[in-house]
């Protein structure tokens, strides 16, 4: 047990210090009632603040959590490991991981896209280099081993995993489709003269067969090999950027196929396009996805990444999710809040600690193909890369992929084997 005290125990410190030695370290942690009890106490302490306690572990505080300010820049010390808030002592590693947790300067930021996201380019992780590795990580096992250095009976306890995650953004290719989506298409397909996908489109529509039934089978093969497997489910097919074969439409042999996934793969929700400004239309999705035979969905990843916090996280959680999947990127691989550990959201605007995680993801297939223009061996050691900075750190490492790529389907063909060989170097 890890004694602590707190110079200021405000819901701010409460939080990022026990998420960090709980949550991060794995260390079973006691907060001091007062500064009498800390001082008298036996065992291992650990001090926060200002004050420095003799036989206690101090790590120097700062104004850092008040976030009156924006951090204007990041040292770097002789190794290479970056620093945000500066102290006298080192630097406040709990404000510093606060920051970035937070999401501070995510909710700040006003440069926004086509789509409404914040761009990148335009977040103090991107800009200063913070997103390449998990660095919020890294702090916590420099602080974890000091502990160990002090107390060699506190170990911590970290263990990497892989969580592979799928968005369906189709769930079928052909079949299912409105007749006439797929009269249009076929015009299309004659006009470019490629017969092949005519008979192919009404061979699916004729059977039920469909090239992208092939997606749960091959995250279900490949089971073994992950900790975790989740497909998020897009259930809406109108609109620009919805392309999905709605629930209603599905034929009765795709419906029970979703019904006996494989043992450890489950479902999850990627709410639609304009889900994320209209709660009654997420709540909708929300619905339709749990009306599925044994499915209970309490993980979501946004469709086009277009989640919007406070006032979209808050929908989340009060929708029944517990699990927020969409803290990444989608033009690029890298960690979006520094850390590759799932953490617990905390509503800055309300100065609250919430029960919605968040789990960050470090790697995309279509970031990586149509943003940064890769092939697929530069793929596999991109994602590889990121898997190994993830392995040293003993994190969560979450890749995800999407049905069109792992169906294998025509343009497609060369990515099962990519996603084999990924989830074979990056297997716990």
């Amino acid at each position: 047990m890890l004694l602590v005290h707190l110079d200021d125990p405000s819901p701010r410190a409460l939080y990022v210090v026990r998420h960090v030695l709980e949550g991060m370290l794995g260390l079973s942690v006691r907060f001091a009632a007062g500064e009498e009890e800390f001082r008298s106490a036996a065992g291992p302490r650990l001090a926060y603040g200002r004050r420095v306690f003799i036989g206690a572990l101090h790590v120097p505080g700062s104004d850092g959590l008040a976030l009156h300010r924006t951090p204007g820049t990041v040292a770097t010390d002789a190794d290479g490991t970056p620093a945000i808030f500066l102290t006298a002592g080192g630097h406040d590693l709990f404000a510093s991981i606060f920051f970035l947790l937070s999401l501070a300067d995510e909710i700040a930021c006003t440069d926004r896209d086509a789509h409404g996201r914040v761009r990148p380019d335009a977040l103090f992780v991107v800009r200063h280099g913070l997103a390449e590795r998990p660095w919020a990580d890294h702090w916590a096992l420099q602080l974890g081993e000091r502990l160990a250095a002090q107390w060699p009976g506190l170990r911590v306890q970290r263990r990497y995993r892989h969580v592979v995650t799928v968005d369906m953004d189709n769930v079928l290719r052909h079949a299912g489709r409105p007749l006439h989506r797929a009269l249009g298409a076929t015009a299309k397909d004659l006009l470019k003269g490629d017969l092949r996908a005519v008979r192919q489109r009404w061979k699916d529509r004729l059977t039920g067969r469909d090239p992208y039934l092939a997606v749960p089978d091959r995250v279900a093969e490949h089971r073994s090999l992950v900790d975790d497997a989740i497909l998020f489910m897009l259930l809406r097919g109108e609109g620009a950027h919805d392309h999905a074969v709605p629930p209603q439409r599905w034929p009765a042999h795709v419906r029970a196929r979703y019904a006996r996934l494989a043992p450890g793969v489950r479902l999850g929700l990627h709410p639609s396009y304009d889900a994320v400004m209209d709660r009654d239309r997420w709540a909708q999705e929300a619905a339709w996805i749990r009306a599925l035979p044994g499915v209970d969905a309490i993980a979501s990843r946004h469709h086009f990444l277009r989640w919007d916090p406070p006032a979209g996280l808050r929908t989340v959680q009060e929708l029944g999710f517990t699990e927020e999947h969409s803290l990444g990127f989608a033009d690029r691989p890298g960690f979006r809040a520094a850390t590759c550990t799932p953490f617990p959201w905390y509503d800055l605007e309300r100065d609250t600690a919430t029960g919605l995680m968040l789990h960050p993801f470090a790697v995309m297939d279509s970031a990586l193909v149509e943003k940064r223009h890769l092939a697929p061996d530069d793929v596999v050691r991109t994602m590889s890369t990121f898997s190994d900075h993830v392995r040293a750190v003993q994190g969560n490492f979450t890749s995800v992929w999407h049905d069109r790529y792992l169906s294998g389907h025509r343009e497609f063909a060369p990515w099962p084997t990519v996603f084999q060989r990924v989830l074979q170097h990056a297997r716990p």
